[in-house]
């Protein structure tokens, strides 16, 4: 790290297909490690990183794949995964991520909703079985059909699926059967496909996580992501010789834009099957890892390990972390305890990629309290959510992105693109935000979570940083829930250090002593883990709902043991 080395290996005038990104930088360094699996002891080098995606991209044009067509995935983070992906894109198919914690119903609608004409599926994320066992729930008629051969009632334009294993499942091609197909397809076909693909062209369909409402697919170019896997690499330092740990999903956009930015710099990744604690941290020290990003809740836990354990994380540099609010406190710890001095926060979404990220050599100060400025090409404003007016510097709003990385729309919902896009080209966020004089930014909440109490905002993000700094308080979600007199009320879940122990009066105390009276939380609720999505978002949808319940079970056993009291007396 510590340079702009990536970009100079690979010019930034070749803004190309991602396929193409991967061919190109296997011509370049053919023996690198690419792909470190270290609880596996498996590793590829970007020469055979290549070489299998291109067996996977003439696999799906034996199968009679037009350009085009859709083919999703639905795994954890396996190397097949990595080889469908980038095979994907230089056989110019639009890949569908598919969401590993998904269950048979969300499956179903993000396979039809997208039309999907081929599935890689593997065994089981939790328990063996499992993904199989729901694939065959919503098209019974793989069990009696030949593979390649399906016609499916409620999936009309599913054709073709692969099962990412050696059994052979009903219906199902296996992973070599699918690899025998490729060799019906020669290189020069293969060659002559990949040049078709073009900067324009939609790489992939990611669903958004599903925190609120029904999942949208957003649709992203391959420009998008190879333009903003440049300056994503460019930002972070990462060079040639830097090894990048990515425990994050690969179906998220951060953990996509992770791995497509260790390629374009030419560096390895080093993969977490799924994430555990123990494994972050075993693979950080088995390879020797330089780089490493994640969500705070993932950093959380690293935290707690190295807590209980020794590892020599010595080689560790740098990184990032996203993906929900980053406290100061946290980024701090990871700067102090993991060694990764140049460690910073960055905000992305699956509409636009990466918009806003600290640079590896920023002061300290602003890699830990704010996000970063905008990368080059981005443009940002902060509006006022009411009027659309743009507001002053300092002042917080909705923040609004145009950059090359947006996405070109959510597939089959032009009424959700309109709601998201404006007719200026503006992707409105639903972030709240304030940018300060020297363009950088900080994440006040979001306009949804946003909390109006007697008529005063209040921003949940801002009491959630300011109840980490209790001493006993690990981390805190805070949501605003209906409430007669004052229209919402705030209402705070809380997880507290190991060890430590507290009283609802001894937080509030706290509270009332520090920050103003419509700030503090009307209830805190101690809790042990929040629910989240399989990219680590803490669901706050659901954070309220449990509220709501366990505040009016509260209300109706005070208000019986008042009757039985009357009745008594």
């Amino acid at each position: 790290m510590g340079g702009n080395k990536a970009v100079k290996v690979m010019q930034e005038t070749d803004r190309l297909a991602v396929g193409k990104l991967l061919t190109k930088r296997a011509h370049i360094a053919p023996n690198s490690r690419a792909l470190l699996y270290y609880k596996q002891q498996t590793e590829y080098t970007y020469g055979e990183f290549n070489k299998i995606a291109g067996d996977v991209a003439k696999g799906l044009i034996a199968f009679g794949a037009e350009r085009g067509s859709h083919a999703a995935v639905w795994a954890i983070n396996l190397p097949e995964w990595l080889f469908i992906q980038f095979g994907c894109a230089k056989a110019g198919i639009p890949l569908v991520a598919i969401n590993s914690n998904y269950r048979a119903y969300e499956l179903e609608y993000v396979l039809k909703q997208s039309e999907t004409t081929t599935l890689f599926i593997a065994d089981g994320a939790s328990q063996p079985g499992e993904y199989l066992a729901a694939i065959y729930e919503i098209c019974p008629e793989l069990r009696t059909t030949r593979p390649g051969c399906l016609q499916a009632a409620r999936l009309p334009a599913l054709k073709n699926v692969v099962f990412l294993g050696k059994e052979q499942q009903p219906g199902m091609f296996t992973w070599q059967g699918f690899f025998a197909k490729s060799k019906t397809i020669s290189d020069k076909e293969l060659a002559v496909r990949e040049n078709t693909v073009k900067g324009e062209d939609i790489f992939t369909i990611q669903y958004t996580s599903g925190t609120t409402g029904t999942p949208k697919g957003a649709m992203l170019t391959h420009s998008s992501y190879v333009i903003n896997a440049f300056e994503t690499a460019k930002y972070q330092g990462l060079t040639p010789q830097d090894i990048s740990c990515i425990p994050l999903p690969f179906f998220h956009a951060y953990g996509c834009i992770a791995v497509m930015a260790a390629v374009a710099a030419g560096a390895a990744i080093a993969v977490i099957e799924q994430f555990n604690a123990q494994e972050l941290v075993k693979t950080l020290e088995g390879c020797q890892a330089t780089a490493v990003c994640g969500t705070p809740t993932m950093f959380v836990a690293a935290l707690e390990e190295l807590s209980h354990h020794c590892y020599d994380l010595s080689s560790l540099r740098g990184g990032n972390m996203a993906g929900a609010f980053c406290p100061p406190q946290l980024v701090q710890a990871v700067v102090d305890k993991l060694g990764a001095r140049e460690f910073g926060i960055l905000y992305g979404s699956t509409e636009a990629i990466i918009s806003i990220m600290n640079r590896w050599d920023d002061s300290l100060e602003h890699r830990i309290n704010t996000l970063g400025q905008a990368l080059p090409e981005v443009e940002l404003k902060i509006v006022d959510p009411q009027t659309g007016e743009t507001v002053a510097a300092g002042t917080a709003g909705e923040l609004c992105i145009k950059s090359p990385s947006r996405m070109k729309g959510y597939y089959k919902m032009p009424e959700a693109t309109a709601q998201a896009i404006d007719s200026a080209g503006w992707l409105h966020s639903g972030d709240l935000a304030c940018i300060d004089t020297e363009g950088y930014c900080r994440i006040t909440g979001r306009i949804k979570d946003m909390i109006i109490r007697g008529g005063e905002n209040v921003y949940p993000a801002e009491i959630e940083e300011f109840l980490t700094t209790h001493p006993k308080i690990k981390d805190a979600q805070v949501v605003g829930i209906p409430c007669e007199y004052y229209g919402e009320e705030v209402v705070a879940f809380v997880r507290l250090q190991a060890g430590q122990s507290a009283t609802p009066l001894e937080i509030k105390r706290y509270c009332r002593e520090r920050i103003a009276i419509h700030k503090v939380p009307a209830q805190f609720l101690f809790v042990e883990q929040y629910p989240q999505t399989a990219s680590g978002k803490v669901q706050k949808f659901k954070l309220r709902e449990l509220a709501i319940q366990l505040l009016s079970e509260k209300i109706h056993k005070n208000r019986g043991a008042c009757q039985n009291e009357q009745t008594a007396n």
